[in-house]
């Protein structure tokens, strides 16, 4: 919401509630219809990191993804490129750092790990 200057004065939004559990058994949010309203603010930041970069996925075709956009990893981070790592909010979405954090030390001994199996010049 903002007026003419373009200053923002509000935020709209809309309460939600769980959904039935789909086929893999997660639920997800689904708007509650007529539960708008408006947040009154200053500045909103938009900070959320929910979906992989769309400049990474469609330069890298043979990335795999899931049915969420996530890149799909093996159980040491690699992706489906091999040599090719990653961890955190790119794979799991939005989650912790704490997580995130989990994911990099986990990668980062399989990495380790790779390069020691990978000839020199390869």
């Amino acid at each position: 919401m903002g007026n003419e200057k373009k200053w923002v004065t509000g935020m709209k939004c809309v309460r939600m509630h769980l959904g039935e559990p789909d086929a893999s058994g997660r639920r997800s949010p689904t708007a509650i219809p007529g539960s708008e309203f408006v947040l009154e603010c200053d500045v909103v930041v938009v900070a959320i990191g929910t979906r992989a970069n769309p400049l990474l996925t469609a330069t890298c075709p043979e990335l795999k993804l899931n049915k969420r956009g996530n890149i799909e990893t093996d159980e040491d981070g690699m992706t489906s490129i091999p040599g090719i790592f990653a961890g955190g909010d790119i794979v799991r979405g939005a989650a912790t750092v704490i997580l995130a954090m989990g994911d990099g030390k986990r990668s980062a001994r399989a990495i380790g790990e790779y390069l020691q199996r990978v000839p020199v010049g390869a």
